[in-house]
């Protein structure tokens, strides 16, 4: 059999404080796309050269490479995973986490950062362009390491995937790119949690397994803090037969250690 290798991938959750409450920002994947069709899910995907490239040179702030290489548990090559987290971000929610020319956070009226993602999604301008053009470097010491998921052996497609979490960008309107995301919300952890339940909003593992992680806090402080403090590791699901059908189980579950 042959073995499909995982691809390198990136997520973010997106949080924040809304009235005292915690919630956190989940899109929902269009039906027409191949991975993850219809799910709900936090902004991500595949690392690209783009994300190497920006990371060589050195468009990002507010952490080294040996410092992210140490979090990620790597010798080297961290960096890419979290500029590709940054800028899914961008290009699913409209999103941008990201410095000023003069160390000051983005401030930007929305209506400009409809017309970047738009140069960018009809090929005006790159993504290093992008943020060359405007001054701007990723702000990638705002995230926290969260959570490693890698997709299960014999999947026709895998990833593995490296989840971040990082507050709001203040100001900013979350917005789909109405292609790959159809739709936002934010919520918080429980709604979430019991809409999967119900079986109205269709989630993959890792996503159901995160928002577990993060149900026993309650603001961005705590997150944030937690995640910069805790240990992560690898898990790489498994998907075993049970009364009949394929189920995925993780580690510690009935039937993994089968």
């Amino acid at each position: 059999m042959v073995q499909i290798l995982a691809r390198p991938a990136s997520t973010i959750v997106v949080i924040r404080d809304q009235n005292a409450v915690l919630e956190i920002l989940m899109l929902r994947r269009s039906s027409e796309v191949a991975a993850a069709s219809g799910a709900h899910v936090f902004p991500g995907g595949g690392v690209d050269a783009v994300d190497a490239d920006i990371a060589a040179r050195g468009m990002v702030t507010g952490l080294d490479d040996e410092t992210a290489a140490r979090r990620l548990n790597l010798d080297s090559g961290a960096m890419p995973y979290y500029c590709a987290a940054l800028r899914e971000l961008f290009e699913e929610a409209g999103l941008l986490l990201a410095i000023e020319s003069d160390g000051r956070p983005l401030s930007v009226e929305n209506r400009r950062l409809v017309a970047w993602r738009s140069d960018l999604a009809t090929g005006r301008v790159t993504w290093p362009e992008l943020l060359e053009r405007e001054g701007l470097r990723l702000a990638v010491g705002e995230m926290q390491y969260l959570a490693h998921w890698v997709t299960p052996q014999r999947r026709p497609r895998r990833f593995d995937t490296r989840f971040f979490v990082a507050a709001a960008p203040a100001n900013q309107e979350a917005l789909p790119d109405d292609s790959e995301i159809v739709e936002h919300v934010w919520t918080t952890v429980s709604a979430a949690l019991e809409r999967q339940g119900s079986g109205e909003w269709s989630m993959l593992v890792p996503t159901v397994r995160t928002l577990q992680l993060l149900a026993p806090q309650d603001s961005v402080h705590q997150v944030l803090e937690g995640a910069a403090t805790s240990t992560v590791e690898r898990i790489q699901p498994r998907e075993v037969e049970r009364d009949g059908r394929i189920v995925v189980v993780v580690p510690g579950e009935p039937g993994y250690g089968d």
